[in-house]
């Protein structure tokens, strides 16, 4: 079982004994897609790593980043609070391990325990704002900061400076063609931030795509420790007794 590997899983403490009978584990599959635009949210994908992009779709066929999954949080977890239909379409981009549980029973756990109920709320309205965030840089800013932003969130989410994605596929999260943005890599390369292999980016210098990137990156990061800091204050062993956090501090 690797629900210790996701975040969220991992701040539920006891309380993830309500979900334990109803875990499936899943090997997910570069391509796959977990639900599109407007179905009915099934299942709750738990990500132990990977990354997935919750895309906005239109009816021209145009695809849009609107959010990064990666195993600090979970697909399809609004289901559990009250959407019961998804917003985006969720694609898996590469070999990913994740715990899928019934969106039903998540509700249901909601529902009996108010510390699931909060670490899924806390972590909603996050990723509200992260979408938020991404929707207003995809609006304003260059492709280039986009690019460079998104690398760098793309390494936090994968916590590994080796993406092992084409660049098509970078091109159509951002919702632009491979010709807008090969220029802008080619010139990143150059300035020894990246290294370029066959369906593999590797991050070689943060600094130069922090210079080259836009605000959005350190406000999304920024966010990101936010939503870090409130799930250890959820975490149970936060809530101990006075008692048991001075037989911690003094021991016998």
């Amino acid at each position: 079982m690797r629900q210790g590997q996701n975040r969220l899983l991992k701040v539920m403490g006891r309380d993830i004994e309500r979900l334990r009978p109803y875990f499936q584990e899943q090997l997910l599959h570069a391509g796959e897609v977990l639900c599109e635009q407007g179905e009915e949210v099934r299942f709750v994908y738990f990500l132990h790593n990977g990354v997935v992009s919750k895309l906005t779709t239109f009816s021209d066929g145009l695809e849009i980043e609107a959010a990064l999954v990666g195993r600090e949080g979970a697909v399809g977890a609004t289901a559990a609070i009250g959407l019961p239909h998804s917003s985006t379409r969720d694609v898996c981009h590469m070999r990913s391990h994740a715990t899928r549980v019934p969106a039903a029973r998540l509700r249901e756990a909601c529902l009996a325990s108010p510390h699931i109920h909060d670490v899924v709320v806390r972590y909603a309205l996050w990723k509200l704002t992260s979408a938020i965030r991404n929707g207003a840089c995809n609006a304003c800013h260059s492709v280039q900061e986009r690019l460079c932003r998104w690398l760098l969130s793309c390494c936090d989410v994968l916590e590994t400076c080796e993406i092992a994605l084409s660049q098509e596929v970078f091109a159509k999260m951002l919702g632009v063609q491979r010709s807008s943005i090969n220029p802008i890599l080619q010139e990143l390369k150059a300035e020894g931030a990246l290294g370029i292999g066959r369906s593999r980016i590797t991050v070689l210098d943060t600094a130069v795509l922090l210079d080259w990137s836009c605000e959005c990156y350190a406000a999304m990061r920024q966010d990101q420790q936010e939503l870090h800091e409130a799930l250890q204050v959820l975490r149970p062993e936060s809530a101990a007794s006075p008692q048991s956090r001075v037989r911690a501090t003094h021991p016998s």
